[in-house]
């Protein structure tokens, strides 16, 4: 029988506390819970649990709010697959929302707080990261950043090309190396953790080599590359300090034919694009 998943719950509020443990353990999870600001990013790193639902008021003596979010965020130990569900005393403002979700929450919720609503996004939230698990067990996964390796890599481009081609979108590759030359093992660690944190979830982010990278994203041209590639280029150099070097190469999305009137004349199918072939473009265009 599969383990129940582990809920990390961190709150101040006895009466709170003990309700949210009562649901989750009704809705199949383990609840590990703590009142204590400073016990929760030790628990998390010894117990991996498989979501965090964390109370904005364990900070409320310091000046940042989400200090604990975002170092639960930046410890390496904890996948980036793992959601982070916030809560707080009274309604969640749009601007706390924004401030939540670029601390590295998935959500901010607020009172009044909806039990079922809550333990159904987070039945959702953690089926995804059970699956990221999944696939890090077949060995889809480089185990030290969290990103695709090859084998992954593969498999979710293909995925993507098949997807693409079937909805006329286009479809572009981006390959990312060092501007200055080789780094060390663990400068290129810090590399791929700083790609995991600037990849978006629609796009396949995959560890090519020790400090090579590649980013296959769907729906994107040849424009929305370039930004994309500045986007990462400049999240990277922020926050690991290297610069980069990039190659891109797309595929153009075909138009689907309006349904109805005129003939009836069905044109063929393109076939999908090869990922074999878009990643060898983006790293001969490599500058």
């Amino acid at each position: 029988m599969p383990t129940e998943p582990l809920v990390l719950l961190a709150n101040a509020d006895k009466w709170l506390t003990e309700s949210l443990e009562s649901v989750l353990t009704q809705g199949g999870y383990r609840v590990m819970a703590t009142a204590k600001r400073q016990q929760v990013l030790e628990l998390a790193r010894r117990f991996v649990p498989d979501a965090l639902l964390l109370d904005l008021g364990l900070d409320q003596r310091a000046s940042d709010n989400l200090a604990l979010c975002r170092a639960l965020r930046a410890d390496s130990s904890i996948a980036r697959a793992t959601p982070i569900i916030l809560t707080t005393a009274g309604p969640a403002l749009r601007v706390q929302q924004l401030e939540a979700l670029r601390a590295g929450a998935w959500e901010l919720r607020g009172d009044p707080l909806d039990m079922e609503e809550l333990v159904l996004r987070l039945g959702v939230y953690v089926q995804g990261k059970l699956e990221v698990d999944r696939l890090g067990a077949e060995g889809l996964v480089d185990r030290a950043s969290g990103l695709y390796n090859d084998s992954g890599m593969t498999r979710r481009s293909e995925e993507l090309a098949a997807f693409t081609a079937r909805q006329g979108m286009p479809l572009a590759c981006a390959v990312f190396q060092p501007a200055d030359g080789v780094l060390t093992s663990g400068a290129a660690d810090r590399l791929a953790l700083a790609f995991r944190r600037a990849g978006r979830i629609s796009d396949a982010v995959c560890r090519t080599g020790p400090a090579e990278f590649a980013v296959f994203a769907p729906a994107t041209d040849e424009t929305g590359a370039e930004g994309l590639v500045q986007r990462i280029t400049d999240a990277v150099s922020r926050s690991a300090a290297v610069k980069l070097r990039a190659g891109i190469s797309t595929t153009p999305g075909i138009a689907k034919r309006p349904s109805g009137g005129g003939t009836t004349t069905s044109l063929p199918q393109p076939p999908p694009p090869s990922p074999t072939d878009l990643i060898d473009r983006a790293r001969n265009a490599l500058h």
